[in-house]
Protein backbone atom coordinates (compact mmCIF):
# COMPACT_ATOMS: atom_id res chain seq x y z
CA UNK A 1 0.00 0.00 0.00
CA UNK A 2 1.18 3.49 -0.82
CA UNK A 3 2.22 5.44 2.63
CA UNK A 4 1.82 8.84 3.49
CA UNK A 5 3.36 12.00 3.13
CA UNK A 6 6.62 10.79 5.18
CA UNK A 7 7.36 8.21 2.95
CA UNK A 8 9.80 9.11 -0.20
CA UNK A 9 8.17 10.22 -3.59
CA UNK A 10 6.47 6.87 -5.20
CA UNK A 11 5.43 6.50 -8.95
CA UNK A 12 2.30 5.08 -9.67
CA UNK A 13 1.98 2.64 -12.35
CA UNK A 14 5.57 3.82 -14.15
CA UNK A 15 3.98 6.97 -15.30
CA UNK A 16 2.40 9.38 -11.80
CA UNK A 17 5.14 10.33 -9.34
CA UNK A 18 3.88 11.53 -6.28
CA UNK A 19 5.80 15.22 -5.23
CA UNK A 20 3.42 16.10 -1.56
CA UNK A 21 0.63 15.61 -0.06
CA UNK A 22 -2.29 18.62 -0.75
CA UNK A 23 -4.72 17.59 1.36
CA UNK A 24 -6.54 14.79 3.07
CA UNK A 25 -9.83 13.95 3.70
CA UNK A 26 -12.42 11.16 4.36
CA UNK A 27 -11.89 9.52 1.65
CA UNK A 28 -7.65 9.45 1.62
CA UNK A 29 -5.16 12.20 0.34
CA UNK A 30 -4.32 14.25 -2.63
CA UNK A 31 -1.09 14.36 -4.21
CA UNK A 32 0.26 17.05 -6.08
CA UNK A 33 2.05 14.49 -8.81
CA UNK A 34 3.96 14.99 -12.85
CA UNK A 35 2.50 12.68 -15.64
CA UNK A 36 5.71 11.58 -16.51
CA UNK A 37 4.91 10.41 -19.87
CA UNK A 38 2.82 13.37 -20.48
CA UNK A 39 4.92 15.98 -18.94
CA UNK A 40 2.12 17.55 -17.08
CA UNK A 41 1.43 18.41 -13.49
CA UNK A 42 -1.63 16.54 -11.93
CA UNK A 43 -3.71 16.03 -8.93
CA UNK A 44 -3.28 12.43 -7.63
CA UNK A 45 -6.29 11.11 -5.49
CA UNK A 46 -5.45 7.94 -3.24
CA UNK A 47 -8.45 5.90 -1.60
CA UNK A 48 -7.05 5.16 2.15
CA UNK A 49 -6.55 1.89 3.15
CA UNK A 50 -8.82 2.06 5.85
CA UNK A 51 -11.76 2.72 3.50
CA UNK A 52 -10.81 0.50 1.10
CA UNK A 53 -11.57 -2.27 3.25
CA UNK A 54 -15.10 -1.04 3.83
CA UNK A 55 -17.96 -2.59 2.00
CA UNK A 56 -19.02 -0.31 -0.90
CA UNK A 57 -16.52 2.13 -0.53
CA UNK A 58 -14.05 0.91 -2.85
CA UNK A 59 -16.94 0.17 -5.87
CA UNK A 60 -17.82 4.25 -4.46
CA UNK A 61 -14.03 5.19 -5.29
CA UNK A 62 -14.58 3.62 -9.05
CA UNK A 63 -17.82 5.03 -9.88
CA UNK A 64 -16.51 8.27 -8.84
CA UNK A 65 -13.95 8.18 -11.71
CA UNK A 66 -16.66 6.82 -14.10
CA UNK A 67 -19.00 9.60 -13.31
CA UNK A 68 -16.33 12.42 -13.29
CA UNK A 69 -15.05 10.67 -16.77
CA UNK A 70 -18.27 11.60 -18.37
CA UNK A 71 -18.01 15.44 -17.46
CA UNK A 72 -16.43 17.66 -19.51
CA UNK A 73 -17.28 21.14 -18.24
CA UNK A 74 -15.45 24.15 -17.54
CA UNK A 75 -16.48 24.38 -13.90
CA UNK A 76 -15.90 20.90 -13.46
CA UNK A 77 -12.64 19.29 -12.03
CA UNK A 78 -11.25 17.48 -14.87
CA UNK A 79 -10.72 13.55 -14.56
CA UNK A 80 -7.86 12.04 -16.13
CA UNK A 81 -6.76 8.60 -15.38
CA UNK A 82 -8.26 5.86 -12.98
CA UNK A 83 -6.26 3.09 -11.55
CA UNK A 84 -4.97 0.67 -8.88
CA UNK A 85 -1.23 0.05 -7.50
CA UNK A 86 -0.33 -2.19 -5.18
CA UNK A 87 -3.90 -2.71 -3.71
CA UNK A 88 -4.67 1.40 -3.55
CA UNK A 89 -6.86 3.03 -6.35
CA UNK A 90 -6.01 6.09 -7.46
CA UNK A 91 -7.58 8.93 -9.39
CA UNK A 92 -5.40 11.53 -11.70
CA UNK A 93 -6.78 14.66 -12.22
CA UNK A 94 -6.32 18.29 -13.22
CA UNK A 95 -4.00 20.10 -10.70
CA UNK A 96 -5.44 23.63 -9.12
CA UNK A 97 -3.72 26.03 -6.89
CA UNK A 98 -5.06 24.20 -4.16
CA UNK A 99 -7.37 26.79 -2.38
CA UNK A 100 -10.93 26.09 -1.99
CA UNK A 101 -14.06 27.91 -1.39
CA UNK A 102 -13.25 26.88 1.97
CA UNK A 103 -10.25 28.77 2.53
CA UNK A 104 -12.17 31.99 1.35
CA UNK A 105 -14.96 32.24 3.62
CA UNK A 106 -12.78 31.37 6.39
CA UNK A 107 -11.34 35.09 5.72
CA UNK A 108 -14.68 36.48 6.48
CA UNK A 109 -17.83 36.78 4.42
CA UNK A 110 -17.46 37.38 0.18
CA UNK A 111 -18.60 40.57 -0.99
CA UNK A 112 -22.43 39.50 -2.87
CA UNK A 113 -21.31 39.67 -6.44
CA UNK A 114 -18.16 37.26 -5.74
CA UNK A 115 -20.84 34.94 -4.34
CA UNK A 116 -23.06 35.73 -7.18
CA UNK A 117 -20.31 34.35 -9.38
CA UNK A 118 -19.13 32.03 -7.59
CA UNK A 119 -23.15 30.75 -7.54
CA UNK A 120 -23.53 30.87 -10.99
CA UNK A 121 -20.23 28.46 -11.83
CA UNK A 122 -21.35 25.97 -9.22
CA UNK A 123 -24.53 26.16 -10.68
CA UNK A 124 -23.48 25.35 -14.56
CA UNK A 125 -21.11 22.69 -13.87
CA UNK A 126 -24.16 20.88 -11.55
CA UNK A 127 -26.90 21.72 -14.57
CA UNK A 128 -24.06 19.32 -16.82
CA UNK A 129 -23.82 17.22 -13.68
CA UNK A 130 -27.50 16.57 -13.39
CA UNK A 131 -27.94 16.23 -17.55
CA UNK A 132 -25.49 13.65 -17.26
CA UNK A 133 -27.59 11.78 -14.82
CA UNK A 134 -25.34 12.52 -12.03
CA UNK A 135 -26.22 13.82 -8.81
CA UNK A 136 -22.52 14.86 -6.48
CA UNK A 137 -24.29 15.16 -3.14
CA UNK A 138 -21.71 16.39 -1.16
CA UNK A 139 -21.63 20.23 -2.39
CA UNK A 140 -19.85 22.06 0.06
CA UNK A 141 -17.12 24.79 0.00
CA UNK A 142 -13.96 22.41 0.76
CA UNK A 143 -15.22 21.20 -2.75
CA UNK A 144 -15.67 23.92 -4.79
CA UNK A 145 -11.69 24.44 -5.80
CA UNK A 146 -10.71 27.47 -7.24
CA UNK A 147 -8.34 28.68 -10.70
CA UNK A 148 -5.50 31.13 -10.23
CA UNK A 149 -7.72 33.28 -11.81
CA UNK A 150 -10.60 32.97 -8.87
CA UNK A 151 -12.95 30.50 -11.00
CA UNK A 152 -15.13 27.83 -9.48
CA UNK A 153 -14.65 24.41 -9.73
CA UNK A 154 -16.46 21.60 -8.35
CA UNK A 155 -14.58 18.69 -7.61
CA UNK A 156 -14.70 15.37 -5.26
CA UNK A 157 -17.07 13.25 -6.98
CA UNK A 158 -15.88 10.34 -3.89
CA UNK A 159 -19.65 10.28 -3.05
CA UNK A 160 -21.40 10.94 -6.13
CA UNK A 161 -24.43 8.59 -7.76
CA UNK A 162 -25.41 8.22 -11.13
CA UNK A 163 -28.94 8.09 -10.82
CA UNK A 164 -29.41 5.24 -13.53
CA UNK A 165 -26.67 3.30 -11.47
CA UNK A 166 -27.47 1.05 -7.97
CA UNK A 167 -27.47 2.70 -4.54
CA UNK A 168 -24.01 1.72 -3.12
CA UNK A 169 -24.99 2.77 0.06
CA UNK A 170 -26.22 0.59 3.27
CA UNK A 171 -29.97 1.14 3.83
CA UNK A 172 -30.52 3.88 5.60
CA UNK A 173 -26.58 5.13 5.02
CA UNK A 174 -26.87 9.46 4.68
CA UNK A 175 -23.88 10.22 2.84
CA UNK A 176 -22.94 13.84 3.11
CA UNK A 177 -21.61 16.68 5.08
CA UNK A 178 -24.39 17.28 7.92
CA UNK A 179 -24.35 20.95 7.38
CA UNK A 180 -25.19 20.65 3.81
CA UNK A 181 -27.30 17.94 3.91
CA UNK A 182 -31.06 18.92 2.88
CA UNK A 183 -33.69 18.38 5.31
CA UNK A 184 -35.13 15.35 3.42
CA UNK A 185 -31.68 13.86 3.04
CA UNK A 186 -31.47 13.55 7.26
CA UNK A 187 -35.01 12.09 7.32
CA UNK A 188 -32.98 9.38 5.04
CA UNK A 189 -35.15 10.09 1.51
CA UNK A 190 -33.84 9.31 -1.51
CA UNK A 191 -31.37 12.28 -3.06
CA UNK A 192 -32.60 14.35 -5.73
CA UNK A 193 -31.10 17.25 -8.05
CA UNK A 194 -32.80 20.02 -5.21
CA UNK A 195 -31.02 18.51 -2.83
CA UNK A 196 -28.08 19.48 -4.71
CA UNK A 197 -29.41 22.61 -4.79
CA UNK A 198 -30.03 22.82 -1.24
CA UNK A 199 -26.74 22.25 -0.55
CA UNK A 200 -25.55 25.48 -2.86
CA UNK A 201 -28.15 27.37 -1.13
CA UNK A 202 -26.33 26.71 2.25
CA UNK A 203 -22.84 27.10 0.86
CA UNK A 204 -24.15 31.02 -0.82
CA UNK A 205 -25.80 31.61 2.92
CA UNK A 206 -22.35 30.60 4.76
CA UNK A 207 -19.99 32.92 2.11
CA UNK A 208 -22.76 35.68 2.59
CA UNK A 209 -22.26 35.62 6.34
CA UNK A 210 -19.29 33.50 7.24
CA UNK A 211 -21.25 31.33 9.33
CA UNK A 212 -22.97 27.91 8.39
CA UNK A 213 -26.75 28.46 8.79
CA UNK A 214 -26.88 25.91 10.44
CA UNK A 215 -25.24 24.70 14.21
CA UNK A 216 -24.81 22.52 17.32
CA UNK A 217 -22.67 21.54 19.64
CA UNK A 218 -23.04 17.95 18.35
CA UNK A 219 -23.55 16.04 15.51
CA UNK A 220 -27.06 14.68 16.64
CA UNK A 221 -27.83 18.48 17.15
CA UNK A 222 -27.16 19.59 14.17
CA UNK A 223 -29.04 16.99 11.88
CA UNK A 224 -31.87 17.78 13.78
CA UNK A 225 -31.33 21.80 13.29
CA UNK A 226 -30.89 21.10 9.75
CA UNK A 227 -34.17 18.51 9.74
CA UNK A 228 -36.34 21.41 11.98
CA UNK A 229 -34.93 24.19 9.72
CA UNK A 230 -33.75 26.53 12.47
CA UNK A 231 -31.94 28.23 10.43
CA UNK A 232 -31.40 33.01 10.75
CA UNK A 233 -33.15 34.30 8.10
CA UNK A 234 -30.34 35.68 6.25
CA UNK A 235 -31.57 38.95 6.20
CA UNK A 236 -30.38 39.31 9.47
CA UNK A 237 -27.07 37.20 9.34
CA UNK A 238 -25.93 40.02 6.92
CA UNK A 239 -28.58 43.32 7.10
CA UNK A 240 -28.50 45.26 4.02
CA UNK A 241 -28.08 42.83 1.04
CA UNK A 242 -29.79 42.64 -2.11
CA UNK A 243 -33.34 41.65 -1.52
CA UNK A 244 -33.67 39.29 -4.67
CA UNK A 245 -30.97 37.76 -3.67
CA UNK A 246 -31.84 36.51 -0.33
CA UNK A 247 -34.86 35.49 -2.07
CA UNK A 248 -32.58 33.40 -4.40
CA UNK A 249 -30.66 31.70 -1.25
CA UNK A 250 -34.18 31.18 0.61
CA UNK A 251 -35.78 29.34 -2.11
CA UNK A 252 -33.13 27.43 -2.50
CA UNK A 253 -33.05 26.28 1.22
CA UNK A 254 -36.69 25.61 1.69
CA UNK A 255 -37.79 22.92 3.78
CA UNK A 256 -39.81 21.91 0.93
CA UNK A 257 -38.38 20.13 -2.11
CA UNK A 258 -41.19 21.33 -4.11
CA UNK A 259 -40.13 25.08 -3.21
CA UNK A 260 -36.91 24.95 -4.62
CA UNK A 261 -36.19 25.77 -7.41
CA UNK A 262 -37.07 23.45 -10.45
CA UNK A 263 -33.10 22.91 -12.26
CA UNK A 264 -29.69 24.42 -11.43
CA UNK A 265 -30.62 26.03 -15.27
CA UNK A 266 -32.81 27.86 -12.89
CA UNK A 267 -31.19 29.20 -10.32
CA UNK A 268 -28.15 30.18 -12.45
CA UNK A 269 -30.64 32.49 -14.32
CA UNK A 270 -32.37 34.12 -10.71
CA UNK A 271 -29.13 34.60 -9.72
CA UNK A 272 -27.73 36.40 -13.06
CA UNK A 273 -31.01 38.23 -13.35
CA UNK A 274 -30.18 39.51 -9.62
CA UNK A 275 -26.49 40.26 -10.87
CA UNK A 276 -28.59 42.49 -13.35
CA UNK A 277 -31.01 43.81 -11.06
CA UNK A 278 -28.50 44.89 -8.42
CA UNK A 279 -26.09 47.12 -10.63
CA UNK A 280 -26.36 50.80 -10.24
CA UNK A 281 -29.08 52.11 -12.37
CA UNK A 282 -30.71 48.81 -12.96
CA UNK A 283 -34.51 48.19 -13.01
CA UNK A 284 -35.77 45.58 -10.30
CA UNK A 285 -35.94 42.20 -11.80
CA UNK A 286 -38.38 39.95 -9.99
CA UNK A 287 -36.97 36.94 -8.58
CA UNK A 288 -39.21 34.02 -10.04
CA UNK A 289 -41.43 31.98 -7.56
CA UNK A 290 -42.33 28.30 -7.33
CA UNK A 291 -45.29 27.29 -9.14
CA UNK A 292 -48.53 27.72 -6.91
CA UNK A 293 -47.38 30.64 -4.61
CA UNK A 294 -50.19 33.25 -4.44
CA UNK A 295 -48.02 37.20 -5.22
CA UNK A 296 -49.66 40.25 -4.79
CA UNK A 297 -48.68 42.99 -7.20
CA UNK A 298 -50.11 46.16 -7.27
CA UNK A 299 -52.11 47.59 -10.73
CA UNK A 300 -49.32 49.20 -13.46
CA UNK A 301 -49.95 52.96 -12.87
CA UNK A 302 -51.32 54.58 -16.06
CA UNK A 303 -49.28 56.09 -17.93
CA UNK A 304 -48.97 60.11 -17.74
CA UNK A 305 -51.15 62.08 -20.67
CA UNK A 306 -48.40 64.38 -21.41
CA UNK A 307 -46.05 61.38 -22.33
CA UNK A 308 -48.79 60.11 -24.93
CA UNK A 309 -49.21 63.15 -26.17
CA UNK A 310 -45.74 63.70 -26.80
CA UNK A 311 -45.59 60.48 -28.87
CA UNK A 312 -48.42 61.74 -31.70
CA UNK A 313 -48.06 65.41 -32.10
CA UNK A 314 -45.62 68.17 -33.44
CA UNK A 315 -43.07 66.95 -31.21
CA UNK A 316 -42.85 63.84 -33.36
CA UNK A 317 -42.70 65.80 -36.35
CA UNK A 318 -40.48 67.98 -35.43
CA UNK A 319 -38.08 65.17 -33.25
CA UNK A 320 -38.01 63.22 -36.89
CA UNK A 321 -36.86 66.40 -38.93
CA UNK A 322 -34.28 67.42 -36.56
CA UNK A 323 -32.82 63.01 -36.48
CA UNK A 324 -33.32 62.49 -40.01
CA UNK A 325 -32.95 64.44 -43.27
CA UNK A 326 -33.56 61.34 -45.55
CA UNK A 327 -36.63 60.72 -47.51
CA UNK A 328 -37.36 57.39 -45.61
CA UNK A 329 -38.13 59.83 -42.28
CA UNK A 330 -40.28 61.67 -44.46
CA UNK A 331 -42.21 59.12 -46.32
CA UNK A 332 -43.21 57.36 -42.61
CA UNK A 333 -44.32 61.27 -40.83
CA UNK A 334 -46.12 61.45 -44.55
CA UNK A 335 -47.98 58.17 -44.15
CA UNK A 336 -49.09 58.96 -39.92
CA UNK A 337 -50.21 62.22 -41.28
CA UNK A 338 -52.62 60.97 -44.05
CA UNK A 339 -53.90 58.23 -41.20
CA UNK A 340 -54.40 61.19 -38.62
CA UNK A 341 -55.83 63.31 -41.65
CA UNK A 342 -58.33 60.81 -42.44
CA UNK A 343 -59.48 59.89 -39.16
CA UNK A 344 -59.94 64.01 -38.64
CA UNK A 345 -62.45 64.02 -42.02
CA UNK A 346 -64.30 60.71 -40.76
CA UNK A 347 -65.11 62.39 -36.72
CA UNK A 348 -62.28 60.51 -35.34
CA UNK A 349 -63.74 57.05 -36.15
CA UNK A 350 -64.22 54.75 -38.53
CA UNK A 351 -66.80 56.09 -41.47
CA UNK A 352 -70.27 55.27 -41.46
CA UNK A 353 -71.99 53.33 -44.45
CA UNK A 354 -75.63 53.93 -45.91
CA UNK A 355 -78.10 51.06 -45.97
CA UNK A 356 -76.34 50.27 -49.15
CA UNK A 357 -73.22 49.67 -47.90
CA UNK A 358 -71.40 52.62 -49.79
CA UNK A 359 -69.78 55.57 -47.88
CA UNK A 360 -71.74 58.79 -47.92
CA UNK A 361 -68.35 60.84 -48.62
CA UNK A 362 -65.12 60.37 -50.98
CA UNK A 363 -61.98 61.82 -49.89
CA UNK A 364 -60.75 64.51 -52.04
CA UNK A 365 -57.96 63.84 -54.62
CA UNK A 366 -55.01 65.74 -55.72
CA UNK A 367 -55.08 66.39 -59.65
CA UNK A 368 -53.63 63.54 -60.20
CA UNK A 369 -56.87 61.43 -59.20
CA UNK A 370 -53.75 59.19 -56.92
CA UNK A 371 -53.40 60.63 -54.17
CA UNK A 372 -55.75 62.88 -51.38
CA UNK A 373 -55.33 66.28 -51.76
CA UNK A 374 -54.02 66.59 -47.94
CA UNK A 375 -51.52 63.89 -48.61
CA UNK A 376 -50.09 65.50 -51.77
CA UNK A 377 -49.49 68.66 -50.16
CA UNK A 378 -47.95 66.95 -46.88
CA UNK A 379 -45.45 65.09 -49.37
CA UNK A 380 -44.85 68.30 -51.23
CA UNK A 381 -44.39 69.67 -47.76
CA UNK A 382 -42.14 66.96 -46.40
CA UNK A 383 -39.82 66.87 -49.85
CA UNK A 384 -38.91 70.78 -48.96
CA UNK A 385 -38.27 69.74 -45.37
CA UNK A 386 -35.86 67.57 -46.25
CA UNK A 387 -34.50 69.42 -49.31
CA UNK A 388 -30.64 70.13 -48.70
Amino acid sequence: MIGSVERSPTTLAGRYELVQVVGRGGMGEVWAGRDLRLGRNVAVKLLGSHMASQPGVRERFESEARSAARLSHPNVVLVFDSGEHEGTPYLVMELLPGRTLADEVALGPLDPERVRGLGVEVLDALAASHQAGILHRDIKPGNVLLTAEGTAKVGDFGIAKSTESLNLTSTGMIVGTAAYLAPERVAGRQATPQSDLYAVGVVLYEALTGEKPFQADTPLGLLRAVEAHQAIPLARARPGLDAALVATVERAMARDPARRFRSAVEMAEALRRDSVAAAPGAATVPNPVPSGTEVLTAPPAHQPTQVRRAATGPDLWQGLRRRSGTAAAALLVAVFLVVVLLATRNGGGPPSTSSGGTSPTTAQTSPTGLVPEPLDRAIKSLEEAVRP
